[in-house]
């Protein structure tokens, strides 16, 4: 099964093992909460798998965060109302590990702080209706828990789409330089 880019990116590249991408500016993922803006336009990269498939997704994220919100990471999504996204977001100068949980159109955010680690590893399992969400600093880091998120089963119509995402949200950004290494995707054996 192949990926498929929802809002590729300019400048992007994929050598088999490592994906980079140049974000293209003022992209974002983020519906309503707080801010009362709605933005549908970050880079995803994704596969598409049944809407009950329980899942593991991982991977490695290095990038060159310089302008507020510089983020990548992994991303789960169903449609514009219903997504997660999880990796690094560059917040006041240092790197933040982050989770954006939207359901029904509404966004939440979580933030751990990190140690600017070169590269920042990301698993993330999805059992029925439920995400969780771990991160490891540095090549050889342990990983921690981050979140355990409700997210909603689609209806059998739907697939549930997993990838990679960045986004650029900043107002005077050109983007940024931001790689995904060993990505992985599971089909777990028991279904949602």
């Amino acid at each position: 099964m192949s990926f498929t880019w929802f809002n590729e990116p300019k400048k992007w590249s994929n050598n088999g093992s490592t994906i980079s991408v140049h974000t293209d500016g003022k992209t974002d993922f983020w519906r309503k909460t707080h801010y009362g803006f709605e933005r549908d336009n970050g880079h995803f990269y994704y596969r598409s798998f049944p809407g009950e498939q329980a899942l593991t997704a991982t991977v490695n994220v290095r990038g060159k965060y310089t302008i507020l919100y510089d983020q990548g990471g992994l991303m789960l999504r169903i449609d514009e109302k219903n997504w997660i996204k999880c990796g690094v977001e560059y917040v006041e100068g240092n790197q933040f590990a982050s989770v954006v949980v939207t359901v029904n159109g509404w966004s939440d955010w979580s933030v751990v702080p990190i140690s600017s680690p070169d590269v920042l590893k990301l698993r993330v399992k999805r059992e029925k209706e439920a995400v969780h969400i771990e991160y490891a600093e540095g090549e050889n880091g342990e990983f921690k828990m981050m979140r355990l998120a409700y997210f909603p089963i689609p209806d059998k119509s739907q697939s549930i789409m997993v990838g990679i995402m960045c986004a650029s949200p900043g107002e005077d950004t050109q983007g940024f330089e931001i790689d995904f290494d060993q990505l992985n995707i599971i089909e777990n054996q028991e279904k949602a």
